[in-house]
């Protein structure tokens, strides 16, 4: 287990003439882990396996804590409890945890520590969206978000009772999460994207809508920078109205942060 350092670019990637950004890669306190390609290797040089971690489904042994609000989120217990999501304390350090699962089966869980570090325990690569274990497939409306956080906000905050689920790797990696979830997230009538107003939640709110059939993909322009911070300062009615009067996304005109500058 690891927590996230840095992102740069991927020595695979680029290869191939990809990562033209430079930021593929991750870069963790042991080890290395590219979310396009797979690529992976550990402090000492030695190239792993495509999983995020070594550890196998069957060796994976879960950590437990208390269903408490993280950090003063405005997080009932109860929505905590409906999503799993608990607070630790590992080797001395409070950290948060999301799990997440394969056709019912709990297969990884994504950490959360000190200063926005991130590690995973169990497989990565297998994981679905976060929450998409609480949904069946098909309904009305579906509601993404780009972190676990903002997911329960969403869901609190429309009563606990709508779909919502979230990309498990941030803004980067949206479009492969959703990509490898087709099925579930198609099965929708209406899917409503609740990113980070910030510009590489922007971007990949684009890029996630491009994969939809035409007309089935909304876009929400929030208050403030994400969900929770909507929810924080008090603004729920106005994070309720951002969902229900999103911006039907076209191709012919593509959303860029210049429209999205309200919230600073």
């Amino acid at each position: 287990m690891g927590f996230y350092q840095k992102k740069t670019e991927c020595p695979r990637c680029a290869s191939h003439g990809e990562d033209r950004s430079g930021d593929n890669l991750a870069v963790y306190d042991d080890h290395v882990y590219c979310f396009k390609c797979g690529y992976q290797k550990n402090t000492k040089g030695k190239e792993m396996t495509d999983d995020i971690t070594t550890i196998q489904p069957k060796e994976f042994k879960t950590l437990t804590g208390s269903y408490i609000d993280p950090e003063d989120r405005g997080i009932t217990e109860k929505t905590c409890r409906l999503y799993g999501y608990q607070v630790a304390k590992v080797n001395g350090k409070e950290v948060q945890i999301a799990n997440y699962y394969n056709n019912g089966e709990l297969i990884g869980q994504h950490l959360r520590g000190p200063n926005k570090q991130f590690a995973w325990k169990g497989s990565a690569k297998r994981a679905g969206l976060y929450g998409q274990n609480l949904w069946k497939n098909g309904g009305k409306r579906l509601v993404i978000t780009e972190g676990e956080i903002d997911c329960m906000t969403v869901n609190q905050v429309l009563g606990g009772t709508w779909p919502v689920v979230s990309i498990p790797n941030g803004a980067q990696s949206a479009a492969k999460s959703i990509r490898d979830n087709l099925e579930f997230v198609n099965s929708y009538a209406e899917v409503v994207l609740c990113f980070d107003m910030d510009e590489p939640g922007i971007k990949a709110a684009n890029e996630v809508a491009e994969l939809l059939p035409p007309g089935k993909c909304k876009i929400a322009k929030l208050p403030y920078k994400d969900a929770n911070e909507c929810l924080v300062n008090a603004q729920t009615k106005q994070l309720v109205s951002a969902i229900w009067e999103a911006h039907q996304y076209s191709p012919d005109e593509i959303l860029h942060i210049s429209k999205y500058r309200d919230w600073e």
